[in-house]
Formats: C-alpha cells, structure tokens, sequence
C-alpha cells in the first residue's frame, strides 16, 4: 500500500491511498468462493453452482463490499502507519476499480488545530465583585408580596401594578404576524413581562379600545418581527386593582415558615439570594474568560467535530419538543444560523479547553465536586436521596466532574490574567447578566 499526504488547508490534508490490485483481486475472489459454498441457486444443490454462475449473479454486490471494507482497513492502516490523529473524515472519494488497476482513493480529514494562547498572561480581566445588600433583600420581599396580591375591579383609569385583561391582535405592515393575538390575556401593568408596547395602555379604562406601536428591536427573536414597527388594536376587557397583603408572621406562615416570621423570611431570602448570585458570578466569570480565550485562539475547527456537535444538540431539541425519531425541528434561517455559530463556538472552547486541560496536568478537585453535587441537591426537599440518584450513575457524576473541571480552568485562567475589580451592585448586575425577571422566593423543607 503507499500512501502520500498533501497539505490542502491549515488543518485539512488528503491523503492518496493506493491498495495493490492483486491485494483488493484476492479479496474479491476469496469472497466470491465462500459465497459460492453457500449460494443456493435454482438448478443446483446448494454450493453447487458453477463459480462462473456465481460470479455472474453476485460478482457485482461481493466487488463493491470488497472494496468497501479495503478502503475502510487501508484508511486505518494508513492513518497508524503516517502516526495522524484525525479530528475527523470529511470525505472519500474513490476512483472507478478497473481490471489490472490499483484500487485509489482519496480521504480529506481534518487535523486538530493548534492552540498557539492557552492563557490569558497579559490580558486584562474585569472581574465584577458583587455583594448582596439589605436594600436587595427588601426588594426580593416586595416582589414576593406582589405576586401574592389579591386583585378586584377597578371603574378608574389603570395605573402601575393594576391588572390588566385585554384582547389584542397585531399586525406589521398590515399583515397579521404569529403570536401577535390574544384573548382574555392578563398581565399586570408595568411589570415587563409583556413588550413594552403596552405599557401605553396606562390611563385606559374598562371597555377601553386603542391602537398602540411597538418597535421591536433588531435582535428580537422572531426575525419576521425583528427590526419591525408592529401596531395593536386593545380591547381592555377588566382593570383591576391589587391589594398587597400584609408584611407579618401570618404572610410568613403562609410561604411556608412556620416559625420565626418575618426575620426568618428575610433570612431565607437572603441566603436564596447568595446561592443565586454565586450561581450567577460562575456564570458570568466563565462566560467572560471564555470569550477572552476565543479572542486570542482563532482556530479552524474540524468540520467533523461541528457536525457531530450539531447532531448532539439537534437530538436535544428534538427531545424537548417531543419529535418523533428522524423527524428534526425546523429552525427559521436566523435561528438555524444561531444554531450553527453556537454549535462551532461551541466546538471551539472545548478544543482550547483541552488543551489547557493538558497542558497544566488538571483533574476534578473531588472538593469541588462534591461542592457541585450539594448544590444540585439542594434544590430538593429530599438532598439526600438526589445525592445518592447522582452517585448511582457514573454518567451523572462524570458530567458533575466536567462541569467543575470547567471551573477550574476558569479559574485557573483569571489567576494568569490582569484582573481588575470592579463593584457592582446586586440589582445591575444581575441585569447586565440578564437574570430571570423575578427572583426566589425561600425554599422550604417538606412537613
């Protein structure tokens, strides 16, 4: 067999394989006699027919399987014996096997890249620093006894915090868009979870009807809103107005403290706020070294790699919207270019990942790990039956291992970088981290 390898891109090459023809011949023949030995074929005994007769009837589906299985072991051969790890086999493309030719083939990989800054030496970090405040607490209780008021009709104009039941449709360019419909919908004014648009609909009263405009902002979502002036015709159906309940004991009570009132709410509050906000930092932290790591390593990625990628998560996507098997999620153009970009990023961090990985020697702190697993578990009434459900799998812990080696690099990278401190306050930067809308209420034991 001889091989020869081009270099055909930064981390593509072709090689050129060549299987001698008497080699490949062999093959074919040697298979065409075990397939005469048991060949049935109307006229003969079984294993009986002529080897011309056989040639004839399966000459053709042997040649092919016989050439199959040669390129597959000569491209194994072939990559041992040039000492190459591929990243991945993009293509194979074979030229036609003739009689007293070589069989020739050529197989373009993909080369794993070289990561020339597994560090940040010399750049610099801006590292929030974030502390939770009583002033943080206090809100975390309003917007606790907000979602608990009790609402009752209005006959005055609506106001901020008043709930609001409306009919709506929506159009752009005059033309009906999805999800632009509602009926009966209620949301309480000024509280963000509708587009801002309604908002407008402050000083409306019942059996009010108005058009309202909304610009939608360029990186909306849906693209066939996005960059978009969308009008709204309102019905408003009902306002109502919200009786906020008392800060005492018996509020306590009814969220689930049954001893301590207030004090122990607050308390509770506050430490939700301190797993949430550590929760938020690594976040916030890894994203920001992460993309530091990417600045300085633009690699190639292996194409290989991408795929393989994008099939993992389409399989994702596909679970989460119940598709049947074989059956994938259609994304608008938009959505799928995410999708993509996402995928190869993706792709890319694990590579520089690895590489520092490598190079410093690193292996999960088991203290972190077990750090990991509590906080996991600490979301359930039950901690320790969920630990235990996680140490059952080694699938499940292996996954808690990866996710602190994560860290860990994290880490490790900000100790190598220029780090600046910069203060923020609880309420921004959870904003500037875009953090869900509304914050924990305290968790509890169950009875």
């Amino acid at each position: 067999m001889q091989v020869s390898i081009t270099e055909s891109g930064v981390i593509e090459r072709k090689l050129r394989v060549s299987v001698p023809h008497a080699e490949v011949q062999s093959a074919i023949d040697a298979k065409l006699r075990s397939v005469a030995a048991r060949a049935r074929i109307p006229g003969f005994r079984p294993g009986k027919a002529p080897a011309d007769i056989v040639a004839r009837r399966y000459g053709e589906q042997v040649r092919h399987e016989v050439i199959t299985d040669e390129i597959e072991s000569s491209y194994r051969e072939a990559i041992k014996r040039e000492e190459i790890v591929p990243a991945g086999l993009v293509s194979i493309e074979p030229q036609p096997f003739e009689d007293g030719a070589d069989l020739q083939y050529v197989a373009t990989i993909d080369l794993y890249p070289k990561i020339p800054a597994p560090t940040l030496a010399g750049r610099r970090f801006e590292k929030p620093v974030c502390e939770i405040a009583p002033d943080d607490v206090e809100r975390t209780v309003q917007n606790i006894r907000r979602r608990h008021a009790e609402f009752s009709p209005k006959d005055g104009k609506a106001a901020a915090g008043d709930r609001l039941t409306v009919d709506f449709t929506g159009e752009i360019d005059g033309k009906p868009f999805e999800n632009a419909d509602g009926n009966e919908h209620q949301f309480v004014l000024g509280d963000g979870h509708l587009i801002s648009g309604f908002d407008k609909l402050a000083g409306a009263r019942r059996g009010d009807e108005r058009r309202i405009t909304h610009e939608f902002p360029a990186d909306y979502p849906d693209p066939a809103a996005a960059g978009k002036r969308a009008e709204f015709l309102v019905k408003v159906r009902a306002v109502e107005s919200a009786k906020l309940p008392e800060l005492n004991n018996e509020f306590a009570k009814q969220l689930g403290i049954a001893e301590g009132g207030m004090a122990k709410m607050r308390a509770e509050i506050e430490s939700s706020l301190q797993r949430e906000l550590r929760m938020r930092m690594r976040g916030a932290l890894r994203e920001r070294v992460m993309t530091q790591l990417l600045e300085i390593n633009e690699i190639p990625v292996p194409r290989g790699l991408v795929e393989a990628e994008k099939k993992r998560r389409m399989q994702a996507l596909r679970e989460s919207f119940n598709a049947p098997p074989g059956k994938e999620p259609e994304l608008p153009p938009q959505e799928q270019a995410r999708f993509d970009e996402s995928a190869r990023r993706g792709v890319a961090l694990a590579l520089v990942v690895g590489e520092i990985i490598e190079q410093n020697g690193m292996k999960p702190d088991p203290e972190l790990v077990e750090t990991r697993l509590r906080d996991a578990a600490r979301e359930y009434n039950d901690r320790e039956q969920i630990i235990a459900w996680y140490k059952s799998d080694p699938a499940r812990m292996r996954r808690l291992e990866e996710s602190a080696l994560e860290e860990q690099v994290v880490m490790r990278m900000i100790e190598t970088a220029d780090v600046v401190e910069k203060r923020v306050s609880f309420k921004d930067f959870m904003a500037s981290e875009s953090a869900a809308s509304s914050l924990p209420e305290p968790e509890r034991e169950s009875a």
